[in-house]
Protein backbone atom coordinates (compact mmCIF):
# COMPACT_ATOMS: atom_id res chain seq x y z
CA UNK A 1 0.00 0.00 0.00
CA UNK A 2 2.94 2.70 1.03
CA UNK A 3 4.72 1.55 -2.28
CA UNK A 4 1.71 1.91 -4.27
CA UNK A 5 1.10 5.52 -2.83
CA UNK A 6 5.03 6.05 -2.88
CA UNK A 7 4.67 5.56 -6.40
CA UNK A 8 2.05 7.64 -7.30
CA UNK A 9 3.44 10.88 -5.59
CA UNK A 10 6.53 10.12 -8.03
CA UNK A 11 4.36 9.92 -10.85
CA UNK A 12 2.80 13.29 -10.60
CA UNK A 13 5.99 14.80 -9.10
CA UNK A 14 7.36 13.55 -12.61
CA UNK A 15 4.03 14.54 -14.41
CA UNK A 16 4.17 18.40 -12.92
CA UNK A 17 8.30 18.52 -13.31
CA UNK A 18 7.73 17.36 -17.43
CA UNK A 19 5.01 19.84 -17.73
CA UNK A 20 7.41 22.81 -16.26
CA UNK A 21 10.15 21.57 -18.67
CA UNK A 22 8.05 22.25 -21.29
CA UNK A 23 7.22 25.56 -20.11
CA UNK A 24 10.95 26.55 -20.11
CA UNK A 25 11.79 24.48 -23.61
CA UNK A 26 9.47 26.15 -25.56
CA UNK A 27 7.53 29.56 -24.15
CA UNK A 28 7.91 31.49 -27.41
CA UNK A 29 5.71 29.02 -28.97
CA UNK A 30 3.00 29.14 -26.00
CA UNK A 31 3.17 32.82 -25.63
CA UNK A 32 4.07 34.00 -29.10
CA UNK A 33 3.76 37.44 -29.36
CA UNK A 34 0.30 38.21 -31.54
CA UNK A 35 0.38 41.67 -31.64
CA UNK A 36 3.26 44.75 -32.69
CA UNK A 37 3.64 48.46 -32.93
CA UNK A 38 4.54 50.44 -36.44
CA UNK A 39 6.55 53.53 -35.93
CA UNK A 40 6.05 56.11 -39.03
CA UNK A 41 9.38 58.31 -39.13
CA UNK A 42 9.53 61.79 -41.05
CA UNK A 43 12.26 64.57 -40.91
CA UNK A 44 10.19 67.38 -41.89
CA UNK A 45 8.74 69.63 -38.98
CA UNK A 46 5.85 69.88 -41.30
CA UNK A 47 4.88 66.07 -40.76
CA UNK A 48 4.06 67.37 -36.24
CA UNK A 49 0.64 67.45 -35.89
CA UNK A 50 -0.75 65.68 -39.89
CA UNK A 51 -2.93 62.49 -38.92
CA UNK A 52 -2.00 59.33 -40.00
CA UNK A 53 -4.23 56.31 -40.77
CA UNK A 54 -3.66 52.75 -40.83
CA UNK A 55 -5.89 49.52 -42.66
CA UNK A 56 -5.39 46.39 -42.20
CA UNK A 57 -5.87 44.20 -45.49
CA UNK A 58 -4.54 40.93 -45.23
CA UNK A 59 -4.31 39.49 -41.28
CA UNK A 60 -1.63 37.25 -40.41
CA UNK A 61 -0.44 34.61 -38.59
CA UNK A 62 3.56 34.62 -37.75
CA UNK A 63 6.02 32.60 -37.17
CA UNK A 64 8.34 32.94 -33.67
CA UNK A 65 11.05 34.25 -35.88
CA UNK A 66 8.71 37.06 -38.00
CA UNK A 67 10.28 35.55 -40.71
CA UNK A 68 6.79 34.16 -42.15
CA UNK A 69 3.58 34.71 -42.14
CA UNK A 70 0.61 33.17 -43.66
CA UNK A 71 -1.96 35.76 -44.51
CA UNK A 72 -6.19 35.96 -45.00
CA UNK A 73 -7.74 39.20 -46.98
CA UNK A 74 -10.20 40.95 -44.79
CA UNK A 75 -13.53 40.87 -45.50
CA UNK A 76 -13.75 44.63 -45.88
CA UNK A 77 -10.96 44.49 -48.68
CA UNK A 78 -13.12 41.91 -50.92
CA UNK A 79 -14.48 44.76 -53.03
CA UNK A 80 -11.28 46.51 -53.66
CA UNK A 81 -9.49 43.13 -55.04
CA UNK A 82 -13.04 42.17 -57.22
CA UNK A 83 -13.63 45.29 -58.58
CA UNK A 84 -10.53 47.80 -58.41
CA UNK A 85 -7.75 45.10 -59.28
CA UNK A 86 -10.58 42.76 -61.21
CA UNK A 87 -8.86 40.74 -63.74
CA UNK A 88 -9.15 36.98 -62.68
CA UNK A 89 -10.25 37.89 -59.24
CA UNK A 90 -13.83 39.18 -60.75
CA UNK A 91 -16.51 37.26 -59.26
CA UNK A 92 -14.06 35.16 -56.54
CA UNK A 93 -14.92 35.30 -53.21
CA UNK A 94 -13.80 33.68 -49.56
CA UNK A 95 -10.67 31.70 -49.66
CA UNK A 96 -9.82 31.26 -53.70
CA UNK A 97 -10.56 35.20 -53.58
CA UNK A 98 -7.87 35.66 -50.83
CA UNK A 99 -5.70 33.36 -52.06
CA UNK A 100 -5.63 35.24 -55.61
CA UNK A 101 -4.79 38.68 -53.61
CA UNK A 102 -2.06 36.91 -51.97
CA UNK A 103 -0.82 36.23 -55.26
CA UNK A 104 -1.37 39.68 -56.53
CA UNK A 105 0.60 41.48 -54.74
CA UNK A 106 3.18 39.23 -54.22
CA UNK A 107 3.37 39.44 -58.12
CA UNK A 108 4.01 43.28 -58.05
CA UNK A 109 8.09 42.39 -57.45
CA UNK A 110 10.42 44.06 -54.68
CA UNK A 111 10.17 46.60 -52.17
CA UNK A 112 10.09 50.19 -53.31
CA UNK A 113 9.39 48.88 -56.50
CA UNK A 114 6.94 50.83 -58.99
CA UNK A 115 4.24 48.55 -59.28
CA UNK A 116 4.37 48.03 -55.31
CA UNK A 117 4.19 51.98 -54.72
CA UNK A 118 1.25 52.19 -57.54
CA UNK A 119 -0.54 49.72 -55.83
CA UNK A 120 -0.28 51.25 -52.20
CA UNK A 121 -1.55 54.36 -53.21
CA UNK A 122 -4.59 52.99 -55.06
CA UNK A 123 -5.25 51.18 -51.91
CA UNK A 124 -4.87 53.85 -49.91
CA UNK A 125 -6.94 56.30 -52.13
CA UNK A 126 -9.63 53.92 -52.67
CA UNK A 127 -10.41 53.03 -48.53
CA UNK A 128 -10.56 57.11 -48.39
CA UNK A 129 -13.09 57.41 -51.72
CA UNK A 130 -15.21 54.19 -49.81
CA UNK A 131 -15.22 55.81 -46.27
CA UNK A 132 -13.78 52.40 -45.12
CA UNK A 133 -13.11 52.35 -40.99
CA UNK A 134 -9.24 53.15 -40.19
CA UNK A 135 -8.12 50.23 -37.82
CA UNK A 136 -6.15 52.86 -35.98
CA UNK A 137 -5.57 56.50 -36.46
CA UNK A 138 -2.65 58.31 -34.60
CA UNK A 139 -1.11 62.04 -34.53
CA UNK A 140 2.53 62.56 -35.72
CA UNK A 141 4.42 64.22 -32.69
CA UNK A 142 8.05 65.91 -32.50
CA UNK A 143 10.18 63.24 -31.15
CA UNK A 144 13.86 64.17 -30.30
CA UNK A 145 15.26 65.53 -34.01
CA UNK A 146 12.75 63.76 -36.14
CA UNK A 147 8.54 63.65 -36.07
CA UNK A 148 7.13 60.51 -35.71
CA UNK A 149 3.72 58.86 -35.88
CA UNK A 150 3.06 55.68 -33.64
CA UNK A 151 0.67 53.14 -33.63
CA UNK A 152 0.86 50.78 -30.67
CA UNK A 153 -0.77 47.32 -30.34
CA UNK A 154 -1.42 46.74 -33.86
CA UNK A 155 -2.96 42.82 -34.86
CA UNK A 156 0.08 41.17 -36.79
CA UNK A 157 -1.22 41.86 -40.27
CA UNK A 158 -0.24 43.58 -43.93
CA UNK A 159 -1.51 47.31 -43.76
CA UNK A 160 -2.50 50.17 -46.16
CA UNK A 161 -0.76 53.15 -44.20
CA UNK A 162 -1.72 56.81 -45.35
CA UNK A 163 -0.73 60.49 -43.33
CA UNK A 164 -2.45 63.41 -44.70
CA UNK A 165 -1.65 64.20 -48.17
CA UNK A 166 2.20 65.43 -48.33
CA UNK A 167 2.75 67.19 -51.49
CA UNK A 168 6.46 67.10 -53.40
CA UNK A 169 8.26 66.59 -56.75
CA UNK A 170 8.50 63.44 -56.31
CA UNK A 171 4.99 61.97 -55.01
CA UNK A 172 4.11 57.94 -54.75
CA UNK A 173 5.38 58.14 -51.17
CA UNK A 174 1.97 59.13 -48.89
CA UNK A 175 0.82 55.50 -48.89
CA UNK A 176 2.81 52.81 -47.22
CA UNK A 177 2.50 49.41 -46.99
CA UNK A 178 3.73 47.46 -44.38
CA UNK A 179 3.92 44.23 -42.99
CA UNK A 180 3.54 44.22 -39.31
CA UNK A 181 4.87 40.72 -38.28
CA UNK A 182 7.51 41.56 -35.06
CA UNK A 183 7.21 43.77 -32.06
CA UNK A 184 8.37 46.37 -33.34
CA UNK A 185 8.32 47.78 -37.23
CA UNK A 186 9.80 51.15 -38.06
CA UNK A 187 9.33 52.86 -41.77
CA UNK A 188 10.49 56.37 -43.11
CA UNK A 189 8.18 58.14 -44.40
CA UNK A 190 10.16 59.67 -47.47
CA UNK A 191 7.04 61.94 -48.59
CA UNK A 192 7.59 65.75 -48.36
CA UNK A 193 5.53 68.78 -47.15
CA UNK A 194 5.44 72.08 -48.58
CA UNK A 195 7.30 74.40 -46.78
CA UNK A 196 7.81 77.84 -46.96
CA UNK A 197 10.84 79.99 -46.03
CA UNK A 198 10.77 83.91 -44.94
CA UNK A 199 13.16 86.35 -45.06
CA UNK A 200 13.60 90.27 -44.61
CA UNK A 201 16.93 92.01 -46.19
CA UNK A 202 18.39 88.59 -47.07
CA UNK A 203 18.09 87.37 -43.26
CA UNK A 204 15.63 86.25 -40.15
CA UNK A 205 15.71 89.50 -38.48
CA UNK A 206 16.49 93.38 -39.35
CA UNK A 207 16.69 96.46 -37.28
CA UNK A 208 15.74 99.94 -38.93
CA UNK A 209 14.85 103.58 -38.28
CA UNK A 210 11.33 104.71 -38.96
CA UNK A 211 10.94 105.40 -42.67
CA UNK A 212 13.20 103.12 -43.77
CA UNK A 213 12.50 100.78 -46.14
CA UNK A 214 12.74 96.71 -45.90
CA UNK A 215 12.42 94.03 -48.75
CA UNK A 216 10.64 90.67 -47.79
CA UNK A 217 10.82 87.74 -49.70
CA UNK A 218 8.59 84.43 -49.54
CA UNK A 219 10.00 81.13 -51.25
CA UNK A 220 8.38 77.62 -51.55
CA UNK A 221 8.03 74.68 -54.64
CA UNK A 222 5.38 74.65 -56.75
CA UNK A 223 3.84 71.07 -55.32
CA UNK A 224 3.35 67.61 -57.54
CA UNK A 225 -0.55 68.33 -58.67
CA UNK A 226 -0.63 65.03 -60.73
CA UNK A 227 -3.99 63.36 -58.35
CA UNK A 228 -5.49 66.39 -57.62
CA UNK A 229 -8.24 67.74 -60.18
CA UNK A 230 -7.99 71.31 -58.70
CA UNK A 231 -5.24 72.47 -56.29
CA UNK A 232 -5.47 75.32 -53.46
CA UNK A 233 -1.90 77.06 -53.33
CA UNK A 234 -1.84 80.56 -51.15
CA UNK A 235 0.68 82.72 -49.92
CA UNK A 236 -0.59 83.94 -45.92
CA UNK A 237 1.82 86.36 -44.63
CA UNK A 238 1.66 88.86 -41.34
CA UNK A 239 3.12 91.71 -40.97
CA UNK A 240 3.29 93.51 -37.89
CA UNK A 241 1.34 96.63 -36.71
CA UNK A 242 5.35 98.39 -36.56
CA UNK A 243 5.49 98.06 -40.81
CA UNK A 244 3.46 99.60 -43.53
CA UNK A 245 3.35 97.19 -46.81
CA UNK A 246 3.86 98.81 -50.17
CA UNK A 247 1.22 96.85 -52.53
CA UNK A 248 3.11 98.37 -55.59
CA UNK A 249 6.00 96.27 -55.11
CA UNK A 250 4.67 92.68 -55.11
CA UNK A 251 6.12 90.62 -57.60
CA UNK A 252 5.36 86.63 -57.87
CA UNK A 253 7.54 84.57 -59.95
CA UNK A 254 7.70 80.65 -61.07
CA UNK A 255 11.42 80.21 -61.98
CA UNK A 256 12.34 83.10 -64.27
CA UNK A 257 8.14 83.27 -65.14
CA UNK A 258 6.93 86.99 -64.00
CA UNK A 259 2.86 86.07 -63.18
CA UNK A 260 0.69 88.35 -63.42
CA UNK A 261 -1.31 89.68 -60.83
CA UNK A 262 -5.22 89.66 -61.53
CA UNK A 263 -4.45 87.10 -63.97
CA UNK A 264 -2.08 84.24 -62.19
CA UNK A 265 -3.04 85.62 -58.56
CA UNK A 266 -5.05 87.54 -56.48
CA UNK A 267 -3.60 89.79 -53.76
CA UNK A 268 -5.85 90.70 -50.29
CA UNK A 269 -4.09 92.69 -47.81
CA UNK A 270 -6.75 93.85 -44.82
CA UNK A 271 -5.51 95.58 -41.34
CA UNK A 272 -2.67 98.09 -41.20
CA UNK A 273 -3.24 101.70 -39.43
CA UNK A 274 -1.42 100.80 -36.34
CA UNK A 275 -2.96 96.98 -36.70
CA UNK A 276 -0.89 94.03 -38.04
CA UNK A 277 -1.36 93.22 -42.00
CA UNK A 278 -2.50 90.26 -43.27
CA UNK A 279 -1.61 89.58 -46.81
CA UNK A 280 -2.75 86.79 -48.76
CA UNK A 281 -1.94 85.65 -52.69
CA UNK A 282 -3.94 83.71 -54.19
CA UNK A 283 -2.94 81.13 -56.69
CA UNK A 284 -5.57 81.39 -59.91
CA UNK A 285 -6.06 78.66 -61.78
CA UNK A 286 -2.71 77.10 -60.37
CA UNK A 287 -3.45 73.10 -61.36
CA UNK A 288 -4.38 74.10 -64.90
CA UNK A 289 -1.75 76.59 -65.13
CA UNK A 290 1.56 75.52 -63.38
CA UNK A 291 0.82 71.56 -62.82
CA UNK A 292 3.82 71.12 -64.93
CA UNK A 293 5.93 73.24 -63.24
CA UNK A 294 6.39 70.82 -60.10
CA UNK A 295 9.56 71.31 -58.07
CA UNK A 296 10.62 74.85 -59.10
CA UNK A 297 10.78 77.49 -57.22
CA UNK A 298 8.09 79.97 -56.69
CA UNK A 299 8.46 83.08 -54.69
CA UNK A 300 7.45 86.45 -53.81
CA UNK A 301 8.96 89.82 -53.11
CA UNK A 302 7.65 92.63 -51.65
CA UNK A 303 8.48 96.16 -49.71
CA UNK A 304 7.11 97.43 -46.32
CA UNK A 305 8.61 100.50 -44.59
CA UNK A 306 8.67 101.15 -40.91
CA UNK A 307 6.00 103.45 -39.40
CA UNK A 308 5.52 105.02 -35.86
CA UNK A 309 3.48 102.55 -34.38
CA UNK A 310 7.02 99.90 -33.90
CA UNK A 311 8.49 99.71 -30.26
CA UNK A 312 11.51 100.50 -29.28
CA UNK A 313 13.41 97.43 -28.45
CA UNK A 314 10.54 95.08 -28.83
CA UNK A 315 10.12 92.49 -31.35
CA UNK A 316 7.47 92.99 -34.15
CA UNK A 317 5.68 89.54 -33.29
CA UNK A 318 3.53 87.91 -35.52
CA UNK A 319 5.76 89.03 -38.72
CA UNK A 320 5.42 85.52 -40.47
CA UNK A 321 4.64 83.80 -43.58
CA UNK A 322 2.74 80.66 -43.93
CA UNK A 323 1.42 78.30 -46.66
CA UNK A 324 -2.49 77.06 -47.39
CA UNK A 325 -2.36 74.35 -49.63
CA UNK A 326 -4.56 70.97 -51.12
CA UNK A 327 -4.25 67.99 -49.19
CA UNK A 328 -6.96 65.94 -49.82
CA UNK A 329 -7.40 64.91 -53.64
CA UNK A 330 -10.42 62.82 -52.49
CA UNK A 331 -12.23 65.35 -50.44
CA UNK A 332 -10.88 68.41 -50.94
CA UNK A 333 -8.99 69.06 -48.07
CA UNK A 334 -6.22 71.95 -47.75
CA UNK A 335 -3.84 71.90 -45.16
CA UNK A 336 -1.10 74.80 -43.40
CA UNK A 337 2.61 74.66 -43.37
CA UNK A 338 4.57 75.54 -40.58
CA UNK A 339 4.89 79.27 -40.35
CA UNK A 340 8.43 80.92 -40.50
CA UNK A 341 9.19 84.38 -38.62
CA UNK A 342 10.99 86.60 -39.36
CA UNK A 343 12.21 89.52 -36.31
CA UNK A 344 12.15 93.29 -36.89
CA UNK A 345 13.39 96.26 -33.92
CA UNK A 346 13.39 99.36 -33.70
CA UNK A 347 15.19 101.56 -30.72
CA UNK A 348 16.18 104.55 -28.85
CA UNK A 349 18.08 106.67 -26.20
CA UNK A 350 17.59 109.35 -24.11
CA UNK A 351 19.59 112.72 -23.34
CA UNK A 352 19.73 115.11 -20.62
CA UNK A 353 21.26 118.49 -20.94
CA UNK A 354 22.62 119.91 -17.67
CA UNK A 355 25.12 122.65 -16.06
CA UNK A 356 28.62 121.50 -16.13
CA UNK A 357 28.87 122.26 -12.67
CA UNK A 358 26.07 122.43 -10.50
CA UNK A 359 24.36 119.54 -12.83
CA UNK A 360 21.24 121.55 -13.20
CA UNK A 361 18.99 120.77 -16.17
CA UNK A 362 19.43 123.06 -19.56
CA UNK A 363 16.33 124.45 -21.55
CA UNK A 364 17.13 125.90 -24.48
CA UNK A 365 19.81 123.49 -26.00
CA UNK A 366 19.86 123.23 -29.94
CA UNK A 367 20.04 119.97 -31.47
CA UNK A 368 20.38 117.96 -35.30
CA UNK A 369 20.35 114.53 -35.00
CA UNK A 370 22.31 112.66 -38.19
CA UNK A 371 23.73 109.48 -39.34
CA UNK A 372 27.21 109.08 -38.68
CA UNK A 373 29.61 110.07 -41.15
CA UNK A 374 26.65 111.78 -43.30
CA UNK A 375 26.76 115.16 -42.35
CA UNK A 376 22.82 116.20 -42.92
CA UNK A 377 19.91 116.37 -40.08
CA UNK A 378 17.87 113.34 -40.25
CA UNK A 379 14.07 114.94 -40.72
CA UNK A 380 12.52 114.89 -37.29
CA UNK A 381 8.95 114.76 -36.20
CA UNK A 382 8.00 116.09 -32.41
CA UNK A 383 5.84 113.55 -30.76
CA UNK A 384 5.89 115.78 -27.39
CA UNK A 385 7.20 119.01 -26.95
CA UNK A 386 8.04 118.62 -22.99
CA UNK A 387 7.68 120.97 -19.82
CA UNK A 388 9.68 120.75 -16.59
CA UNK A 389 9.42 117.14 -16.53
CA UNK A 390 8.46 115.49 -19.41
CA UNK A 391 11.05 115.04 -22.11
CA UNK A 392 10.93 116.12 -25.54
CA UNK A 393 10.11 113.13 -28.02
CA UNK A 394 10.85 113.08 -31.39
CA UNK A 395 11.38 109.97 -34.13
CA UNK A 396 12.92 110.03 -37.75
CA UNK A 397 9.79 111.20 -40.22
CA UNK A 398 7.81 109.11 -43.13
CA UNK A 399 8.94 110.04 -46.53
CA UNK A 400 5.10 111.10 -46.52
CA UNK A 401 5.80 113.55 -43.34
CA UNK A 402 8.32 115.82 -44.64
CA UNK A 403 5.92 118.81 -44.88
CA UNK A 404 5.46 118.83 -40.79
CA UNK A 405 9.16 117.44 -40.13
CA UNK A 406 11.97 119.48 -38.45
CA UNK A 407 15.17 119.65 -38.55
CA UNK A 408 16.09 120.56 -35.02
CA UNK A 409 14.88 119.80 -31.25
CA UNK A 410 15.50 121.96 -28.47
CA UNK A 411 15.47 120.86 -24.71
CA UNK A 412 12.65 121.56 -22.57
CA UNK A 413 12.99 123.09 -18.97
CA UNK A 414 13.15 119.24 -18.15
CA UNK A 415 16.73 118.99 -20.17
CA UNK A 416 15.66 115.92 -21.18
CA UNK A 417 14.89 114.32 -24.98
CA UNK A 418 13.62 110.93 -26.15
CA UNK A 419 14.90 109.74 -29.89
CA UNK A 420 12.77 107.09 -31.19
CA UNK A 421 12.54 104.54 -33.99
CA UNK A 422 15.84 104.34 -34.70
CA UNK A 423 18.37 102.01 -36.55
CA UNK A 424 21.16 99.69 -34.65
CA UNK A 425 23.59 101.84 -35.77
CA UNK A 426 26.24 105.23 -34.99
CA UNK A 427 24.41 108.36 -34.85
CA UNK A 428 25.89 111.47 -34.16
CA UNK A 429 24.12 114.65 -32.25
CA UNK A 430 24.95 118.13 -33.43
CA UNK A 431 24.65 121.18 -30.90
CA UNK A 432 23.48 124.48 -33.45
CA UNK A 433 22.72 126.56 -30.34
CA UNK A 434 24.00 126.58 -26.52
CA UNK A 435 21.06 127.62 -23.56
CA UNK A 436 21.71 131.14 -23.05
CA UNK A 437 25.09 131.83 -21.16
CA UNK A 438 26.67 128.79 -22.20
CA UNK A 439 29.12 127.65 -24.34
CA UNK A 440 28.11 125.79 -27.55
CA UNK A 441 29.73 122.15 -27.55
CA UNK A 442 32.83 122.66 -29.77
CA UNK A 443 32.39 118.63 -30.81
CA UNK A 444 29.31 116.37 -32.14
CA UNK A 445 28.61 114.10 -29.83
CA UNK A 446 28.46 110.27 -30.46
CA UNK A 447 26.03 108.16 -30.02
CA UNK A 448 26.41 104.55 -31.11
CA UNK A 449 23.42 101.41 -30.90
CA UNK A 450 24.65 97.90 -30.95
CA UNK A 451 22.03 94.83 -31.11
CA UNK A 452 22.83 91.16 -30.23
CA UNK A 453 21.07 88.48 -31.85
CA UNK A 454 20.76 84.60 -31.57
CA UNK A 455 20.90 82.24 -34.66
CA UNK A 456 16.88 82.59 -35.16
CA UNK A 457 16.92 86.29 -35.42
CA UNK A 458 15.86 87.05 -31.53
CA UNK A 459 17.03 89.97 -30.18
CA UNK A 460 18.95 89.14 -27.19
CA UNK A 461 20.60 92.18 -25.83
CA UNK A 462 21.20 96.22 -26.96
CA UNK A 463 23.55 98.87 -25.52
CA UNK A 464 23.76 102.58 -26.38
CA UNK A 465 27.42 103.76 -26.43
CA UNK A 466 28.57 100.46 -24.49
CA UNK A 467 26.11 100.83 -21.18
CA UNK A 468 22.50 99.75 -20.64
CA UNK A 469 20.13 101.01 -23.06
CA UNK A 470 17.67 102.88 -19.97
CA UNK A 471 20.25 105.26 -18.86
CA UNK A 472 20.26 108.83 -20.36
CA UNK A 473 23.49 110.46 -21.96
CA UNK A 474 24.43 113.32 -19.92
CA UNK A 475 25.54 116.14 -22.03
CA UNK A 476 27.15 119.38 -19.93
CA UNK A 477 27.30 122.39 -20.86
CA UNK A 478 29.55 125.35 -19.15
CA UNK A 479 28.84 128.83 -18.40
CA UNK A 480 30.36 131.68 -20.92
CA UNK A 481 33.30 133.73 -18.83
CA UNK A 482 34.40 137.44 -20.27
CA UNK A 483 36.87 137.90 -21.83
CA UNK A 484 39.77 140.47 -20.83
CA UNK A 485 39.23 144.46 -22.57
CA UNK A 486 39.95 147.75 -22.28
CA UNK A 487 37.56 150.93 -22.35
CA UNK A 488 36.28 149.96 -18.80
CA UNK A 489 34.71 152.33 -16.62
CA UNK A 490 37.84 153.11 -14.62
CA UNK A 491 39.47 155.28 -17.08
CA UNK A 492 36.26 156.87 -18.10
CA UNK A 493 35.90 158.03 -14.16
CA UNK A 494 38.96 159.31 -13.64
CA UNK A 495 38.81 161.38 -17.18
CA UNK A 496 35.51 162.86 -15.85
CA UNK A 497 36.66 163.65 -13.05
CA UNK A 498 39.98 165.31 -14.02
CA UNK A 499 37.62 167.32 -16.32
CA UNK A 500 35.22 168.71 -13.34
CA UNK A 501 39.06 169.90 -11.71
CA UNK A 502 39.98 171.83 -14.33
CA UNK A 503 36.36 173.47 -15.14
CA UNK A 504 36.69 173.63 -11.02
CA UNK A 505 40.02 175.38 -11.04
CA UNK A 506 39.14 177.77 -14.13
CA UNK A 507 35.51 179.14 -12.90
CA UNK A 508 38.06 180.40 -9.37
CA UNK A 509 40.07 181.99 -11.01
CA UNK A 510 37.91 184.15 -12.42
CA UNK A 511 36.11 184.92 -9.56
CA UNK A 512 39.61 185.87 -7.68
CA UNK A 513 40.45 188.03 -10.54
CA UNK A 514 36.56 189.90 -10.17
CA UNK A 515 37.11 189.90 -6.84
CA UNK A 516 40.58 191.88 -7.01
CA UNK A 517 38.75 194.34 -9.11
Amino acid sequence: MQATARKAVALFVAAMMALAMAFVIAPSKAFAATTGNLTITNQSAEFEGKQVKAWQMFSATVTADGKNASYTLNAEWDPFFTTEIGGNMTGLSGEDLSQAAIEYVNALGTDEGTDVIAFAKKAADWAKKQGIGATSTVTAAASGDAYVAKFEGLAFGYYVVSPQSGSTADRGTDAILANVVTAEKDVNLKSEYPTISKTVDGSNHADAQVGDVLNFELKSKVPNMDEYTTYVFNFVDTLSKGLTLDQNTIKVTIGDLELQKDVDYTVSATGGAGDATELKIIMTDFKTKHGDKAGQEIKVTYSASINEHAVAGMDDAGNSAKLEYSNDPINGGTGESVPDVTHGYTFDFDITKTDGMDGSALAGAVFQLQKKGEGTPIKLIVKQQGDETQPAIVRPAKTDEMGQAVDTITTPKSGKITFEGLDAIAYQLVETEAPDGYNKLKDPVDVTIVANYDQDGVLQSWTVNGGGNDVALNIQNNKGTLLPETGGMGTIIFTVVGALAIIGGIAWAVRRKHSVR
